[in-house]
C-alpha cells in the first residue's frame, strides 16, 4: 500500500492542475449550485398561517416559514375559491422587484386566480416585513451584502416550493414563476439551480453586472466606474457569483419566456440581451415598446402574454390562432375586451405606478 500512495497524490496533484487548466480556458468560471445555494433539506419549516383577506375570487393566508441562517420568510398564499375540492392546483411564484415586496403583483390576484393558478409570494430579503432599520440600499456600494442578500433569497425561494409541496391544494409538479427587474434577476438563478420550477417568466430581467454597474441609471456604480475602475473591478468579482447569465442556461431544457422593454434604463437592453444570449433553447424572447415599466397601452398585451404561457406550459393548453380569448373567457368580442381595458385601467395604472414609486423609493434612499 505504501509504494501506491505517491502515485495515488500524483494523479490527485495532475487532476487538480488539469482542472486549474480547463477553467483558465474557459474565462466564465464554474460554481457549484449544492454549495452556494444548497441548505438542509430536513430543516423544519414550522410554517405559521392564517386568513388575512377574502375576496369573491380567492382566499389570502399569510404564511410564515424558516429558511436556511434561521431566517423566517413572510408570505401569502392566494388560493382561488371556486375550485374542484380533488383538484390539486398548479401555483406561480410570484417575486417583487427591487424596493416592492409581495404585494407587488396584487393587481394579477383576480386575474390568475380565475384562470385557475394558486400563488404564492414572499418578501425578499431586506425588503417588505424584513427591511432593516439601517435602510442601506439593496445594490449599494457593498457588494458582499448584495450578494449574500439574493443568495439567501433564491434559498427562501427553493423553502417556498418546500412549502407549497406540504399543500394538499398544490400540484408540486406545476410550479411556475414570475419575477419583475430585481424578481427576474432572481428568478433567472432560482429556475437555474431548482428544477422544480417549471416554465419560469423573466419580466425586464437582465444579466451581466458590469453592464448593470455602468449603464444602469439607478446604479450607485456608474461614476465609480470612471472614477475608481479598480474598484468596481473587485466588486464584480464578488457579485460573479450572482451574476444571472451563469444560471440562466441551466434552466434548459424547461422553457423560460423573457419580456423587455426596448427602452430600458434601468435594466439596460445591452443587459436584457446578455440575459437571453446566455439562457438556452427552448427560450421565448418578447419585446415591447417602452422602458422599465411597461406603459398602460402595453400592459394588456404584457398581461395576455403571461396568461397564454401559464396556460400552455402549466395547464397545457395550446395555443391558438384566438389565443387572445384564453386571456379571460368573458371576452366574446373586440368589444367585450376594450369594455374590460376602461373598466380596469385604474388597476393597470395602479400597478404601473407602484412599480414606479418602488424605484422612485429605491432612488431616493441612496440620494440622502
Amino acid at each position: 500500500m505504501r509504494t501506491r500512495r505517491p502515485w495515488i497524490l500524483s494523479w490527485l496533484v495532475w487532476g487538480l492542475v488539469f482542472a486549474s487548466c480547463a477553467q483558465t480556458q474557459n474565462s466564465a468560471p464554474v460554481y457549484d449550485p449544492d454549495l452556494i445555494f444548497g441548505y438542509d433539506k430536513n430543516l423544519p419549516l414550522m410554517a405559521q398561517e392564517s386568513v388575512v383577506e377574502e375576496t369573491s375570487q380567492y382566499t389570502v393566508y399569510k404564511v410564515v416559514y424558516r429558511s436556511a441562517r434561521d431566517q423566517k420568510v413572510p408570505a401569502f398564499l392566494i388560493l382561488p375559491k371556486n375550485r374542484p375540492e380533488n383538484e390539486k392546483l398548479p401555483c406561480v411564484i410570484l417575486m417583487h422587484g427591487l424596493g416592492g415586496d409581495k404585494r407587488m403583483f396584487q393587481m394579477m390576484w383576480g386575474m390568475l386566480t380565475q384562470a385557475g393558478f394558486a400563488l404564492f409570494a414572499i418578501d425578499a430579503q431586506y425588503h417588505g416585513e424584513r427591511k432593516p432599520e439601517d435602510n442601506n440600499p439593496f445594490f449599494g456600494m457593498y457588494p458582499y451584502r448584495t450578494r449574500d442578500a439574493l443568495i439567501q433569497t433564491v434559498i427562501d425561494l427553493r423553502r417556498a416550493i418546500d412549502y407549497l409541496e406540504t399543500r394538499k391544494e398544490i400540484d408540486p409538479q406545476r410550479i411556475g414563476y414570475i419575477g419583475a427587474s430585481m424578481g427576474g434577476i432572481l428568478g433567472a438563478i432560482f429556475a437555474g439551480v431548482d428544477s422544480r420550477v417549471q416554465a419560469p417568466i423573466l419580466l425586464v430581467a437582465g444579466g451581466d453586472w458590469k453592464i448593470l454597474m455602468e449603464k444602469s441609471t439607478l446604479s450607485l456604480w456608474r461614476e465609480t466606474s470612471k472614477t475608481n475602475p479598480e474598484l468596481v473591478k473587485e466588486a464584480l468579482k464578488v457579485m460573479d457569483v450572482v451574476d444571472p447569465v451563469r444560471w440562466v442556461g441551466r434552466i434548459s431544457p424547461r422553457p423560460v419566456l423573457m419580456i423587455n422593454g426596448d427602452a430600458d434604463h434601468i435594466v439596460p437592453v445591452e443587459s436584457n440581451k446578455a440575459l437571453h444570449e446566455a439562457a438556452r433553447e427552448p427560450k421565448t424572447v418578447v419585446w415591447y415598446k417602452g422602458g422599465h415599466v411597461p406603459p398602460p397601452d402595453q400592459m394588456p398585451s404584457v398581461f395576455m402574454q403571461i396568461t397564454q404561457w401559464l396556460n400552455q406550459h402549466l395547464k397545457g393548453q395550446k395555443q391558438s390562432a384566438l389565443w387572445w380569448r384564453d386571456y379571460l373567457p368573458r371576452f366574446q368580442s373586440w368589444g367585450d375586451a376594450a369594455r374590460w381595458l376602461r373598466e380596469n385601467r385604474h388597476l393597470i395604472t395602479a400597478f404601473v405606478e407602484a412599480f414606479r414609486a418602488s424605484l422612485s423609493r429605491f432612488a431616493q434612499s441612496f440620494a440622502r
